[in-house]
């Protein structure tokens, strides 16, 4: 088995670190919740709260056990912001092409939410560097890049594998810092093997090993205005 058995509940902010050794399951169950790759048995379950036309708030939940390929695009669109260790950003494109190019994914207006994306490579410490193409950038601008393009999704959750992997010391920290903060109001899952990262910045560890939890515990309690919102991970098992 890839994950045996994983049971997980994660709340609606917050800086989760999944690390272990090559091989012991974390990309994979960081695929599965980002809906790339399947899971053989258990349940994924994303429960939101939503405000009805009546104005009342109730329950929105979501079992993706009977999803289909169109249903898992859709989920991906909407719940989960990539960010990869090899970037992804397209080198033919600008800073701001690739941040605006979530947004036409999404059908939505590049014009109507230039503002928008202009503050979103500002928060990244990028503005001014909006025209450049990817081939003029560092790794760490690179990466930022990478980040600005996952919060234009705007996007409950954001999902990251090894996301300082090809980045110096000093980008790293930064990369970091930025994720940090993006963690005050978003849930962050961070795939790593640099556990030194950890005791800084995350609110939670989970230990891998042979696909299975070793250890799961809160370094920081994040301040979550709703705790009974959350994404569920119930026995989810991926055979090899």
């Amino acid at each position: 088995h890839a994950l045996k058995d994983i049971t997980l509940t994660f709340p609606d902010q917050g800086m989760v670190y999944i690390v272990g050794k090559s091989g012991s399951g974390k990309s994979t169950l960081l695929n599965v919740i980002g809906g790339i790759d399947k899971y053989d048995s258990g349940q994924l379950i994303i429960e939101n709260n939503v405000i009805t036309d009546e104005g009342y708030l109730e329950k929105d939940i979501i079992d993706t056990a009977k999803f289909s390929r169109s249903d898992f695009n859709s989920y991906r669109n909407s719940y989960i912001g990539f960010i990869f260790q090899e970037f992804n950003v397209i080198k033919g494109l600008t800073v701001y092409q690739n941040v605006a190019l979530s947004l036409e994914l999404q059908k939505k207006s590049v014009k109507e939410n230039h503002q928008n994306i202009l503050d979103i490579i500002e928060k990244v410490g990028l503005l001014g560097k909006e025209n450049r193409r990817i081939n003029e950038l560092s790794g760490g601008e690179r990466q930022r890049v990478a980040i600005a393009r996952a919060l234009a999704k705007e996007t409950p959750i954001i999902v990251a594998d090894e996301p300082t992997g090809n980045l110096d010391s000093e980008s790293a920290d930064e990369v970091m810092r930025i994720l940090s903060e993006i963690a005050k109001d978003k849930l962050v899952i961070i795939v790593t093997h640099n556990i030194e990262q950890v005791e800084q910045y995350a609110t939670r560890l989970i230990k891998m090993h042979d696909g299975k939890i070793l250890e799961d515990k809160k370094l920081v309690e994040p301040k979550v205005e709703d705790e009974d919102v959350s994404r569920e991970f119930k026995d989810i098992t991926v055979e090899n």
